[in-house]
């Protein structure tokens, strides 16, 4: 059990700064805030980091569908797009995760707001 609370501690060590938050404009101001709020502790900055994963993931949802409307005339590409979001999803869920009991929330953060503007740059208006 001691282990895992230190990986856990490990794991939101990305978040010892505010200044971490503040280098991605994809970041929240909630976040940024949150994390100001929380200081140095690890708790609070890993709950700041909980609720951004749900505003970031809300966000990718939305420019992917978004997406997907617009290749509706293109089956083909459709099913591509599909399968590259079932991809990348096991990328990112592999890449941060820390053992089989911890995910570092601030990786999952960065790569769904990174995967969220990707999918907003294919969005045509």
């Amino acid at each position: 059990m001691k282990s895992i609370f230190v990986l856990a501690l490990a794991a939101t060590a990305a978040f010892a700064t505010p200044a971490a938050a503040q280098t991605s404009p994809n970041l929240s101001a909630t976040f940024t805030g949150c994390l100001a709020r929380a200081g140095g502790n690890t708790v609070q900055r890993n709950i700041c980091a909980q609720r951004e994963v749900g505003s970031q993931d809300d966000r990718l949802n939305k420019a992917y569908q978004r997406v997907m409307r617009q290749l509706a005339s293109d089956p083909a590409k459709k099913l591509a797009l599909r399968d590259q979001e079932r991809r990348w999803i096991a990328e990112r869920d592999y890449s941060c995760k820390v053992n089989d009991n911890t995910v570092d929330n601030s990786c999952v953060v960065m790569k769904t707001a990174a995967r969220a503007d990707e999918l907003e740059s294919q969005v045509k208006f």
